[in-house]
């Protein structure tokens, strides 16, 4: 008989304490706060007190190869699982439990203190006589638990009324409280819980259940879950990506769905971007990649919209795509890539697009795809054969209210990639911000007018048929109002000499027997659905007919090489002059721990993703300055300051205009603008550095010019 994978049992509080001290029994990482707040935690035992019940408690027996989903618990000192030892995961009344453990051991979390949660005697035995509700009182005056200091006669702390030797406080209690006392024990040691155990179950069908208990039947999303897992104090993982999606909406592109983020990260660390595998991730090694990661999510979006004709994230046929491009730069040599991998990737984006590869199970093939593109840096054949989905008739089915549809926005890339003209004056059309906030709008956009159809029965699904869009600025489209196509093409035929290669970039067909020229809706639906599938498909039959881009993101305008120049000096000057006064192995005695670990974590993420590079490339010294940041040259110098000050003056001052400088340089990383007063405050700090580092180099050359000449005056 198969073993039920659910399994309820009656379990005592002493019991399960001790399989979380024990640490058998851990709070999994996609958990969030793991502790109530005082006031929540004595109404909890008060309803325990009064013999209410507490809800159910979910618990899931984890397999082996999921036992380090644990949280660190060092705050509540709960030990990490021993090697092979069982672990069970808390699904379901994790802040229950966490908060009792804490209180009857009497623990401190930040600034709560636990260890001062009491029992009220008296307030006990009144509730016993039933006299707190004869009384009527207030819910906070009728409380049986409080938070105050114990006074070991009224006020007996919970930690030490539930604890083995609590006899010596049972001799201080009044007489008329003993029995009260006893029976506060009593009912914390037999309060029956009830805990349903989860068993052979894997990761996805456990998240599964997580997310079901936890939000009464909502969906928590798997980003949320990952956030979560990923916070720390000193690193908001949500917050980051909201500041690096501002930057991207400052582009122009639109901020990115956090799962794209998310699965970037985990193809980068794990190779994979199932939701396992993101829930695997550790916030130590997303930090440490964050810069890189970021990067190559940077390039790929760049490469799409240079590429793709993706001008907004909206357009993307699908978001998989972006992390495995991002992948695809992250395993990327120093070196440019080669115009023949540049062609794999165009071939390979169509196909994934057209055969709607991810439209299921999009996780293991994106991992897959990222994978074997990863090849291309070895010089190996790589080969996409998805075959292409994008019949006529598919892409006469469907509609532009389809915004998930990958067809649809397939289209609009294609559409996009023509750089439209107006077909009135061949003026460039902008396909800017504002431009994607109304294509779902019934007035804008059709080729055969929204109007114009209705009154002639067309049913309001055919309308919107993605055969019967284009890209039309506004003004135009008000001109065109109800008016029939043949109409207004004509108008625009006679009054615009280049009419016929402007209305070219639309790839809307105009020759002699065009159905557009009798007004036949269905008959033009049918035959620009032919040529817009043909020239999809050409797409990875024929490759692209310009040169791909890849967008050049490490260097963005002056402020770029302006940073850029600056950190450049300020390793050079920290080399130099902790040389001088430290000698050549400076690194060991003059480098803050700290630092030197940053730099060894980037020496080594670095080597794993080019190995033909090796520990020997990056001596100690002035090449493992270049893996550390403008924070860690600000801590380096303080922590050497009273060598530095000669250079660098007032240490308050080099402070504040190190952090100007900092605002600058991240203003730079993430693409964004500094606001008048950071432009202001930014630009003080590089004329003060420039300053600063003349003054040092004047003085190098002065001092070298000495050696060799015995002098002070330097020649003309």
């Amino acid at each position: 008989m198969q073993e039920a994978k659910i399994t309820v049992q009656r379990m005592e509080l002493a019991s399960l304490l001790n399989l979380m001290a024990q640490g058998q029994l851990q709070i999994p990482r996609f958990q969030r706060e793991f502790v109530w707040a005082i006031t929540k935690t004595r109404s909890l035992l008060d309803s325990m007190y009064k013999e209410y019940p507490i809800g159910t408690f979910f618990f899931w027996l984890a397999p082996n190869e999921n036992a380090d989903l644990f949280r660190e618990m060092s705050e509540l000192n709960i030990p990490r699982p021993g090697p092979g030892q069982p672990v069970s995961f808390i699904l379901d009344g994790q802040q229950r439990l966490t908060s009792l453990f804490v209180t009857i051991n009497g623990l401190q979390v930040g600034s709560r203190d636990y260890g001062r949660i009491c029992i009220d005697l008296e307030q006990a035995a009144r509730y016993e006589k039933g006299e707190l509700e004869d009384a009527g009182e207030n819910e906070e005056e009728a409380r049986i638990f409080v938070n105050r200091p114990p006074d070991n006669q009224r006020w007996i702390a919970v930690r030490d009324l539930l604890r083995n030797d609590n006899y010596s406080i049972y001799d201080t209690v009044p007489a008329d409280w003993r029995p009260v006392f006893q029976k506060a024990i009593n009912r914390f040691h037999t309060y029956p819980l009830s805990v349903i155990w989860v068993k052979d179950q894997g990761l996805d069908d456990v998240v599964d259940i997580f997310q079901r208990i936890n939000q009464g039947g909502k969906r928590l999303s798997r980003y949320d879950l990952v956030c979560a897992n990923l916070w720390e104090p000193a690193f908001d993982f949500r917050s980051e990506v909201t500041t690096f999606n501002e930057s991207l909406a400052q582009q122009g592109f639109g901020p990115i769905d956090g799962t794209v983020i998310t699965q970037a990260f985990s193809l980068a660390i794990n190779d994979s971007c199932t939701t396992p595998a993101e829930l695997k991730m550790e916030t130590s090694d997303v930090r440490q990649r964050w810069d890189d990661v970021i990067s190559s999510l940077r390039l790929a979006v760049d490469f799409v919209k240079a590429n793709f004709g993706v001008a907004r994230y909206e357009l993307l046929p699908y978001r998989g795509t972006l992390p495995v491009l991002a992948y695809f730069f992250y395993h990327a040599p120093k070196s440019s890539i080669s115009a023949k991998q540049r062609q794999v990737l165009w071939e390979w984006f169509w196909r994934v697009t057209l055969s709607e590869r991810y439209g299921t199970t999009s996780p293991s093939r994106m991992a897959e795809d990222a994978k074997e593109l990863r090849r291309l840096h070895k010089n190996e054949r790589v080969n996409f054969d998805y075959v292409s989905k994008a019949t006529p008739d598919a892409v006469a089915r469907t509609t532009m209210t389809a915004t998930s549809s990958a067809l649809r926005n397939a289209v609009l890339c294609l559409l996009a990639m023509q750089r439209p003209r107006n077909f009135k004056d061949g003026s460039p059309i902008s396909l800017e911000n504002d431009f994607f906030s109304d294509l779902k709008k019934p007035e804008r956009h059709h080729i055969f007018p929204n109007a114009f159809l209705l009154e002639r029965g067309v049913n309001a699904r055919s309308v919107h048929l993605v055969a019967n869009f284009c890209f039309i600025p506004s003004d135009l489209n008000k001109e065109i109002s109800a008016k029939a196509p043949s109409d207004y093409l004509e108008s625009y035929q006679t009054s615009n000499p280049h009419f016929v290669q402007n209305i070219a970039t639309h790839l809307v067909p105009i020759d002699a027997d065009s159905p557009i020229w009798v007004n036949d809706f269905y008959e033009f639906v049918r035959v620009r659905s032919n040529l817009l599938a043909k020239r999809l498909n050409a797409l990875i039959q024929d490759g692209p007919t310009v040169p791909l881009v890849v967008p050049d993101v490490s260097q963005r305008g002056k402020d770029s090489e302006i940073v850029t120049e600056i950190e450049l000096r300020l390793r050079d000057l920290i080399d130099s002059h902790l040389t001088a006064v430290a000698g050549a192995r400076y690194w060991n005695q003059a480098i803050p721990g700290e630092v030197k670990n940053k730099a060894k974590e980037r020496i080594k993420l670095h080597i794993d993703k080019h190995p033909y590079e090796s520990w020997e490339d990056y001596p100690p010294g002035r090449s493992r300055l270049d893996k550390v940041d403008v924070g860690d040259y600000e801590e380096i110098i303080r922590f050497n300051y009273s060598n530095f000050q000669s250079i660098f003056g007032q240490k308050n001052a080099f402070q504040q205009h190190m952090a100007a400088f900092r605002e600058m340089r991240n203003a730079v990383a993430h693409n964004t603008k500094l606001n008048h007063v950071q432009r202001k405050l930014s630009d003080a700090a590089v004329a003060w550095l420039h300053q600063t580092l003349d003054r040092y180099d004047q003085r190098m050359r002065s001092e070298s010019f000495v050696v060799e000449n015995g002098t002070f005056e330097e020649p003309e």
